[in-house]
Formats: C-alpha cells, structure tokens, sequence
C-alpha cells in the first residue's frame, strides 16, 4: 500500500506596525532544511489555525526532521489540519489509521478519511481506498468498487496494475438469478447523521460526501442527491451520478443545513435502492 511521504528576518522602523507574517517564510525554510526555523514560525501559524502549518508541523515530527520523530504528536497535528478540509493531511490521518502509526489502528476509520482525501482527486486516497475495497479491510469486500477507485488513480502505476489485473479477472456475468436479487443500500459515513461541521477553509462552498457500499448482485452507479432544509420547501443543490463512493458537493450558502442521500442504481435496469438521509449542519469557516 502506497505510504505518504512529503518531502528573513524583520526589520521594524521605529514606531512603525509589524509586517503581517509571510506564510511562504516557513515552507522556504523546510525547503532550505532550515527545521528549526520552519518548526518556530508554523508553531504560531499553527496555533492560530492555520491547517497549512499545522500540516507542516505534523510532518516535522511524523519525518523526525529537526526534532525526535513522535509519530503521536504529527497525527495530532495531521488531524487538526485535516478537520480544517487539508486533503493532504486528511490521507495522512488516514494513512496512520491504516497502519496504527501514532494511533490505534482503525481501518473503518482510515477508509473515511482516505474517502475525503479521494473526493479531492488525491491518488493515493483513491488507491489505498480501492485496496481496502479489493481486501474487504475496514469495508465491505466490493471488487467492483475496488476496481472504481483503482480506475480513478489510474495515473498511478501500481492502480494501473490492479485494474489491469481485475480486468483480466472480472468474474462471469451475473446470473438471471442475480439480477433478481434486491440491491444494498449505502452507508452515509461523512457527514453523519446529526454532524455539525465546519465549512472547507480552502472551499467553503463545498462539503465532502462519503459513503460505504456493500457487494452488489449486478453492477451499480450510485446517484448523489443534497438538499437545502434552511427555506419553507427543501430543495436540491446538488445531484450526480458517479461510479465511486465519495464526492465534493456545492452548497447553496454557509451557514446552513442540509440533508443528503445515495441510491444505489443497477446499470442497464430500473432498479435502485435508496439510502437514509442524512442531516448536517455547517457553520462558518474559522
């Protein structure tokens, strides 16, 4: 399974108001491998927020660069700035789930953060969620939803290689047997019923949807549906069709309320299967 890896003085005038911080200096630093002065200004940076550093921070210590490695402290960081919407550390908290590094290990977990870093087109969440799909670890053995995802990452070789190798695999058609079978409702895991969440930082306009789908008798697309509840009379803001199991969708307004749903729809026939919905709430950024 693929593994994360992630590779100026002031000078006041008397009187004068202090120069708002460069949010480059760090990164320049960290590049320069200057840790200890990376370390210093992301720790301010960090402390107020700021999901880019606090991203950076918990490299430091995940990477054991200018400080001891405490993979306990970089989750904590990876998962401050993952609930700030960072896709990077969303598949580092991920990741550490996976593999227990710095945390209980937790795959179900793991495959809800490698499916908000996924909805963000990260291809490594895309393959790592394929393989949990494809071993049946953390969800629902779903070779079908493995091969949707290994799809995605593509650009990746070694997603390239399981498809190519599911291709040549992919099991008989299904049976008159199995298409008579009922169809599997989703699992709505982010956001769950009743969450408050904050609006993306980087997209407050946007929400990450995330589900968990079970084996289906025949091939299935699943159909995304949110709605706005904060008028008289619901209504959507947001519909697709897709072949995975995660996705970014618009928002109509922050703060606000929604529910959303996912139907499980056979290729080729008239048959679905609905989900529950799901109310959230989001709140403003910061």
């Amino acid at each position: 399974m693929l593994r994360r890896s992630w590779v100026a003085s002031l000078f006041l005038l008397a009187g004068a108001a202090p120069a708002p911080p460069d949010p480059g200096e760090a990164q320049r630093a960290y590049a320069a491998r200057q840790y200890d002065v990376a370390r210093r200004l992301w720790t301010t940076q960090a402390e107020a927020g700021d999901a880019a550093a606090q991203l950076g921070l918990g490299t430091l210590y995940d990477l054991g660069q200018g400080v001891p490695r405490d993979p306990v402290i970089a989750y904590g960081w990876y998962r401050r700035a993952a609930a700030a919407g960072s896709p990077a550390a969303e598949f580092n908290v991920a990741a550490m789930c996976d593999t227990g590094d710095g945390v209980p290990r937790n795959v179900a977990e793991a495959a809800v953060w490698y499916g908000r870093a996924a909805a963000h087109g990260n291809r490594r969440a895309q393959f790592n969620l394929g393989q949990l799909y494809a071993a049946g670890d953390g969800v629902p053995r779903n070779p079908e939803q493995a091969e949707a995802w290994f799809r995605a990452a593509a650009d990746l070789p070694a997603a390239a290689e399981r498809l190519a190798a599911m291709r040549q695999a992919r099991p008989r058609p299904p049976s008159a047997a199995d298409a008579a079978r009922p169809l599997a409702a989703a699992l709505l895991v982010a956001p769950a019923n009743g969450d408050v969440i904050p609006a993306l930082a980087s997209a407050a306009d946007r929400v990450e949807l995330v589900w968990i789908s079970p084996a289906q008798p025949v091939p299935v697309r699943f159909f995304v549906q949110l709605l706005a509840l904060d008028s008289m009379e619901p209504h959507e803001v947001f519909a697709t069709y897709l072949d995975e199991t995660a996705t970014l969708a618009m928002l109509d307004r922050v703060p606000g309320r929604y529910a959303w749903r996912v139907y499980a729809v056979a290729r080729n026939q008239g048959r679905y299967a609905p989900s529950q919905w799901s109310e959230f709430q989001v709140r403003p950024p910061g």
